[in-house]
C-alpha cells in the first residue's frame, strides 16, 4: 500500500510540475495525432505547431474557392467554431485560461488565405460541447441553434451571381436545417410559375453542395433540409423540402 500511495504522489507531482510550454507541446501533439479525423469534403488537411509557450498555429487547408460566398460564410464562421472546439478539451481550455493565444490560418483551394484570425481568451464565445457531439452525443435543437449562431451572426450576406441574401439558417423542433433566403423582385414572377418547386428541386439534388451538408450535418442529427424564400418583407413565396433519399 505504502508503495502504491508512493507512485499516486509520484503521479501527481509531475501534473503539477507540468509547464505551460508542456501542456502547449501536449495540444500540439494531440491536435496533429487528430487531424485526419477532420479531414472531409471542405477541409484538405489541417496542421498545429508552436515555437513558444504563449502561442499556437493552426492552419487549414480547404476545398474552397476564394472568391464565392461559402469561402465569405466559411471566412466569418470557422475561427469562431475551432474555438469551441479548442475550448471543448480540457487541455485547450488550459491553454485558453492562462493566456496562451490560437493563430489560426484557412487557406482556399487555391491556397489564397481567407482567414488570418488570432483567438484567445477575450474573444470566446459561448461554449458548445463539442466532445460529447464527437463522441457520438447528438444536440438538441438548442444546442444546434447554438452551433447555427455561429454562421447567423454573419448574416446576411448576398450571392452577388443572383442577388439573393441568406438571411437565416435556424433548426427546428424536428431538426430540420431551414435556410431562409430573401429574393430579388425580378425572380418573384419566375417562383411563382406553375412547376417552379419541382424544377428547383430538381437541379438543387444534383448540387454535390446538397450532398455534403447531409454528410456533414449527420454527426449532428440533421433529418431534412428546407430552403425558404421570401421577398424583401419577409413573405414567404416558395418552400422546398430536400430528404436525405433526394439525393441518393
Amino acid at each position: 500500500m505504502k508503495k502504491l500511495f508512493t507512485i499516486l504522489f509520484a503521479s501527481l507531482m509531475l501534473m503539477a510540475c507540468q509547464t505551460k510550454e508542456d501542456k502547449v507541446q501536449d495540444f500540439v501533439k494531440m491536435y496533429n495525432n487528430s487531424s485526419s479525423m477532420m479531414i472531409n469534403q471542405m477541409i484538405k488537411s489541417t496542421k498545429a505547431s508552436s515555437t513558444n509557450a504563449d502561442q499556437v498555429n493552426i492552419d487549414v487547408n480547404t476545398n474552397y474557392e476564394s472568391d464565392n460566398i461559402e469561402s465569405e460564410l466559411v471566412s466569418k464562421s470557422l475561427p469562431d467554431l475551432i474555438a469551441q472546439a479548442i475550448k471543448s478539451e480540457k487541455i485547450g481550455k488550459e491553454l485558453f485560461e492562462s493566456g496562451v493565444k490560437f493563430n489560426l490560418k484557412v487557406y482556399s483551394a487555391d491556397s489564397k488565405v481567407i482567414v488570418d484570425k488570432t483567438i484567445d481568451k477575450n474573444n470566446l464565445n459561448k461554449s458548445v460541447d463539442f466532445k460529447s457531439i464527437a463522441e457520438g452525443e447528438k444536440p438538441n435543437t438548442d444546442q444546434l441553434n447554438q452551433i447555427l449562431e455561429t454562421f447567423n451572426k454573419n448574416l446576411p450576406m448576398i450571392d452577388q451571381a443572383t442577388g439573393t441574401k441568406i438571411v437565416r439558417i435556424k433548426a427546428d423542433q424536428d431538426k430540420n436545417l431551414i435556410y431562409t433566403n430573401e429574393v430579388p423582385d425580378s425572380y418573384i414572377k419566375m417562383l411563382n410559375v406553375e412547376g417552379a418547386e419541382k424544377a428547383m428541386k430538381d437541379e438543387m439534388v444534383k448540387m454535390p453542395q446538397i450532398r455534403q451538408i447531409f454528410q456533414q450535418t449527420a454527426v449532428l442529427g440533421v433529418n431534412n433540409i428546407k430552403y425558404i424564400y421570401t421577398d424583401s418583407k419577409g413573405k414567404v413565396i416558395k418552400e422546398i423540402v430536400i430528404t436525405e433519399n433526394d439525393v441518393k
